[in-house]
């Protein structure tokens, strides 16, 4: 890409009084802001301008980026905070946008992806120790049918024979059309002259306008306006409104993020943004920045798994202590796996194509896209000369359509990169730029012996396998009843555990309380080079009893003894303890 991007103009109407001011709307609407669902936390790449002196702010933006070949596919979500009345937002763009470039997407695409890459909470429990095999994990099960599982011989499934996944969903991509935009593409006069055209639409810039728009304007790129219908625009958490996202592509390598310009909505604080790149092939990290690996497979304490959002964000706040100007590299992997545990599955190819797919699609020949199917088998041949013409032809049909959707899901696996930086104007002096890096692996280890030892260092590796995970160890506690037990298996959650098995990740770190959780008193894992000593795990996984130790200790005179059995009644702790002290004290009253 040649020269400064162009940049993006999104004017807004007028507000109505049920809008999104957070103050409007906690004093009209308590308790029902902070009942919404909040976006996850990162910061835009442009700047808000309105009508009047009042702040107009952006905390949190992601952005996705899909490369392949030489064309590039971006999606950016943004939030805002401020006043109800007229504002515009301001956005870079590459010169070669045109207006059937550009897009809107649901917020649904872009929230998979950043739960996918986002860091997340895991629990390990340690297998029966009178059971024998090998401890099973939870990511074992596939959750995504591939291409080759389609149909036999690219057919009909047989009879009872069931289609892949891929085969039953949507195979197309999915765009918001009814959404709060209305673009509106300038030309070059009114473009050359970007701080003089807001102005002269009554509109007041912020501070330092001029001089962060100067590279654009020199480069003499052009502008997008949209208008927004204010009635569709969403409210989320705090009374902050969520802007769909804004699509584009591109015929040029976008590797360079205008991330600076969205320090002129920052309102004085920290910003965060997420940028999570898909390539065919390789892994991105910044290129002008330093690139930070967080600890990962850290041990904590079990009041993390549904704070993971502040405990992060106070883990983020010691990295940046540390290293202001460090951008985190957060995960890595293919879309075609979801990480180790999975969030949530893998992305399907109906949000892979409306995330920017669609676009390479568009660039094949048609004999790639619409392959002829493959040659019957003997067997198929004779089931289907025996069918009817009506029938014969519905076969053919589902065998060029099976071909196609096979071959499309087969073309689109991309290696999925996460980059996190929470940044201020003395943190990030120039631009983000970004560009392909070396394998690692790191937080996919199996924790060892006791204490559950796991390697914390991301390293090297011939295979991108790169998540921040934090875990929780469960060792088994009930009396064994075998003589020789074998310890120290960790894997998935006994068949008798009935709690919420979701995997907790962290969202919304732009809004996080950043001190309730303190890292010092929840982390188990020393790592010296944070200032974490480490604290003592209150589940001391000691040696449970002996099957003979447990049978010496049986009561002979007909009192109550309180035995859990190792198929029932494993991690009952002090709760089952005290159950079975209250039986006793029972019997001994009747």
């Amino acid at each position: 890409m040649s020269g400064a991007p162009p940049v993006l103009l999104v004017a807004c109407a007028p507000m109505s009084k049920r809008a999104f001011s957070r103050f409007a709307l906690a004093a009209l609407l308590p308790g029902f802001a902070a009942a919404l669902v909040a976006p996850s936390a990162q910061a835009f790449p442009g700047f808000f301008v309105g009508k009047d002196d009042q702040a107009r702010v952006s905390a949190s933006t992601e952005i996705v980026i899909m490369h392949r070949d030489e064309r590039t596919v971006v999606t950016v979500m943004t939030d805002y905070d401020g006043p109800s009345q007229e504002f515009a937002l301001v956005m870079p763009l590459p010169e070669d946008v045109s207006m059937d470039h550009v897009t809107t997407l649901k917020r649904e695409f872009v929230t998979r992806v950043d739960q996918l890459t986002a860091p997340r909470f895991h629990e390990f429990w340690e297998m029966d120790p009178c059971e024998s095999g090998s401890p099973e994990q939870e990511w074992e099960r596939n959750l995504k049918a591939s291409a080759e599982t389609a149909f036999l011989g690219g057919g009909a499934p047989p009879p009872g024979g069931k289609a892949a996944k891929e085969m039953t969903l949507t195979v197309e991509p999915e765009f918001k059309h009814a959404s709060e935009y209305s673009f509106k593409l300038l030309d070059q006069t009114d473009s050359a002259n970007i701080t003089g055209w807001l102005e002269k639409q009554g509109y007041k810039l912020p501070p330092g306008t001029a001089e962060a728009v100067k590279p654009y304007v020199d480069a003499k790129q052009h502008f997008l306006v949209a208008s927004v219908d204010q009635g569709k625009v969403e409210l989320v958490g705090d009374g902050r409104a969520q802007l769909s996202p804004i699509r584009f592509w591109t015929e040029t390598k976008y590797t360079k993020i205008p991330s600076t310009l969205g320090l002129l909505s920052s309102g004085g604080k920290k910003q965060e943004l997420v940028i999570t790149v898909m390539d065919p092939k390789n892994r991105y990290e910044a290129k002008n920045y330093d690139n930070v690996f967080p600890p990962t497979n850290l041990n904590v304490d079990f009041k993390v798994k549904e704070r993971m959002g502040e405990f992060y964000a106070a883990l983020h706040d010691k990295l940046l202590a540390k290293n202001p100007k460090g951008i985190l590299n957060e995960y890595a992997w293919s879309t075609l796996e979801c990480g180790q545990p999975c969030p949530n599955p893998p992305l399907y190819i109906h949000e892979l194509l409306s995330l920017g797919a669609d676009v390479f699609e568009a660039a094949l020949p048609e004999d790639v896209r619409n392959p002829e199917p493959p040659e019957r088998t003997e067997e198929e041949k004779k089931i289907y000369d025996a069918k009817k013409k009506e029938e014969k032809k519905a076969d053919d049909i589902a065998r060029t359509e099976i071909a196609r959707r096979k071959a499309l899901v087969a073309r689109h696996s991309y290696m999925l990169s996460r980059l996190h930086h929470r940044y201020d104007k003395e943190s990030l002096a120039k631009d983000i730029e970004i560009g392909p890096a070396k394998n690692v692996r790191g937080g996919v280890e199996l924790p060892k012996g006791p204490k559950g030892e796991l390697p914390t260092e991301t390293k090297a590796a011939d295979r991108n396998m790169l998540q921040m995970r934090y875990i929780n160890l469960h060792p088994d506690i009930s009396v064994l009843k075998c003589d020789n037990p074998n310890r120290w298996r960790w894997g998935k959650p006994p068949r008798t555990y009935r709690g919420l098995r979701k995997i907790w990740v962290a969202e919304d770190l732009a809004t996080r309380n950043r001190k309730e959780i303190v890292p010092e008193k929840v982390v188990i894992t020393p790592v010296p080079a944070l200032g974490l000593p480490g604290i003592a795990d209150e589940k001391d996984p000691a040696a449970a009893p002996s099957a003979s130790a447990a049978a010496g200790a049986e009561k002979k005179d007909g009192g109550c003894q309180f035995s859990p059995s190792t198929s029932g009644s494993r991690n009952l702790g002090a709760a089952g303890l005290l159950l079975g002290v209250g039986m006793l004290l029972r019997r001994r009253r009747r």
